[in-house]
């Protein structure tokens, strides 16, 4: 049976010729693992998208930008640092800040050291808006991810991504958030 969720040849219905390849790289524990996180991955965005835009009337990706302009140091992000960390291209993200800024949620504006690059900043209304979305985004996190693991799960957890990011620093390598 498929899970819908992971593409081929991750798949259960995958053919055998598509396994051997998948076997030649990725034992079958390795393979388990990864599937696992590709699973929960697909599964926790979708729930987040459908809740959060039922609910709020907003994308997770209108949210994972909103959280990351009004986290900014200094109040203010540019478009291009906000690409990298929603790794979005730059004119996609130029994009949702306009839709966002016509919204009343965020403001944009010339940077004042780069006159070629724009800064956005939250508004008061896109603050209240993520306090409005954040019990519906954490209790959809909680109920996917936190809630079925037992607390050394959770730690075993957090220590595997701890191990992940270290490993990966300094590698030049796009840097686990």
């Amino acid at each position: 049976m498929s899970t819908g969720a992971v593409p081929p040849p991750f798949d259960d219905i995958a053919p055998e010729e598509a396994r051997a390849v998948v076997r030649a790289f990725l034992s079958e524990e390795e393979e388990t693992a990864w599937r696992g996180l590709l699973e929960t991955h697909a599964q926790l965005i979708g729930a987040l998208d459908a809740r959060l835009t039922a609910e709020h009337n907003m994308p997770l990706g209108a949210i994972d930008a909103l959280i990351e302009i009004a986290h900014a140091e200094g109040d203010a992000i540019s478009v291009s640092e906000l690409a990298e960390r929603l790794g979005l291209s730059p004119s996609r993200v130029s994009r949702l800040a306009i839709d966002l800024e016509r919204q009343g949620l965020v403001e944009r504006r010339r940077s004042s050291s780069d006159s070629r690059s724009t800064e956005v900043t939250a508004t008061d209304a896109g603050r209240a808006r993520l306090l409005e979305a954040a019990p519906a985004y954490f209790q959809t996190i909680r109920q996917l991810v936190i809630d079925p693991l037992h607390e050394r799960q959770l730690k075993q957890l957090g220590q595997i991504w701890e191990r992940l990011r270290a490993a990966h620093a300094g590698s030049g390598q796009p840097q686990l958030r």
